[in-house]
């Protein structure tokens, strides 16, 4: 079989820079497993995400007023498209903690009386939920 002429000398031109042809393909390789594997650790925690925010009934809209009356939350309910409403106390402070050089800052946010909240429930790692007796 005859190879024409071009293919001939392209096969020599590649042969003569053999080395730096294998150091470009590697380079392209290792760009696309690269791009592969962040796709699939994307991919990953946006899955996580979803199974956190779902478990822990993560709240799609928040709203925050200074003094609200607790009959606005049968208002809120009544909103077309919402299915859970929740209203809760929420409070900036700052902590004085002996080892620190800076004051810390905390955020204090209430939980029902009795139960786990409906929306944005706390994800305990250790010990038991509040027990108000």
């Amino acid at each position: 079989m005859r190879v024409p002429m071009m293919m001939r000398k392209l096969i020599r031109d590649l042969w003569q820079i053999r080395t730096q042809a294998l150091a470009i393909a590697l380079v392209i390789g290792s760009g696309i497993s690269l791009f592969f594997g962040m796709q699939a650790t994307f991919d990953s925690l946006y899955r996580t995400m979803d199974v956190y925010y779902r478990d822990s009934r993560f709240a799609d809209v928040f709203a925050g007023v200074k003094r609200a009356p607790n009959r606005l939350l049968a208002e809120i309910e009544e909103i077309p498209g919402v299915g859970v409403a929740e209203t809760r106390v929420v409070a900036q402070v700052t902590l004085d903690i002996p080892d620190m050089d800076v004051p810390a800052t905390a955020q204090l946010v209430s939980v029902p009386d009795l139960g786990r909240p409906l929306l944005n429930d706390v994800t305990l790692t250790r010990g038991r939920w509040i027990d108000p007796m």
